[in-house]
């Protein structure tokens, strides 16, 4: 091979094993997307306080609010797809933060939070609402929702998303690392 071969062949290899490394070193907590009891991060149940409507009739398509009460320290209200039945809805507020523009209450520790909620199809279902706090706090409720309307149609499941992610972060690097040595390839059959 030419000294200038050899030169080009080193730059594509080094600039290969930085795409890599630098995609290797990308860390996705797949259990961080659970639900705030289930993931491990917040285990403890009993210190929050959290309310809110307990049932709620509805129809399809059209929006109705819940208040959310969360106190005793609560630093976050989360309503997040794949938790129960919240696929089923369209949700305003899926995460709010304590003292944030979205919380009504001015007291530290202490949110009030108004969310609006559209329910997509026909049904009985179960809205699922989180508090979480550091120290591993949390606390849940849950919001029967009787949905009834004009439509009877039945959503789309969710995706998986995490699943995705994961393909992604296996194939991204690996389809950058063939682009990478065929273009190198074709540099070094060019001179």
């Amino acid at each position: 091979m030419k000294r200038n071969h050899i030169m080009k062949l080193l730059v594509v290899m080094s600039f290969l094993t930085l795409v890599i490394a630098a995609a290797s070193s990308v860390v996705a907590f797949p259990d961080n997307t659970g639900e705030c009891g289930n993931s491990g991060c917040h285990d403890t149940l009993t210190t929050l306080t959290l309310t809110t409507n307990s049932t709620v009739d509805a129809e399809t398509g059209v929006p109705f609010v819940l208040q959310v009460d969360a106190g005793n320290g609560a630093e976050y209200i989360a309503v997040k797809g794949g938790w129960a039945d919240n696929d089923y809805f369209t949700i305003s507020e899926p995460l709010v933060q304590d003292d944030s523009t979205n919380d009504t209450n001015a007291n530290d520790g202490e949110i009030s939070v108004d969310i609006t909620f559209i329910p997509i199809s026909n049904g009985t279902y179960t809205i699922r609402i989180w508090a979480a706090a550091g120290g591993d706090l949390a606390r849940s409720f849950d919001v029967t929702v009787t949905v009834t309307g004009e439509s009877g149609t039945t959503p789309p499941p969710p995706a998986d998303l995490i699943g995705i992610w994961g393909s992604m972060m296996v194939l991204v690097p690996l389809a950058t690392g063939v682009i990478l040595l065929i273009f190198g390839y074709f540099a070094l059959r060019r001179d």
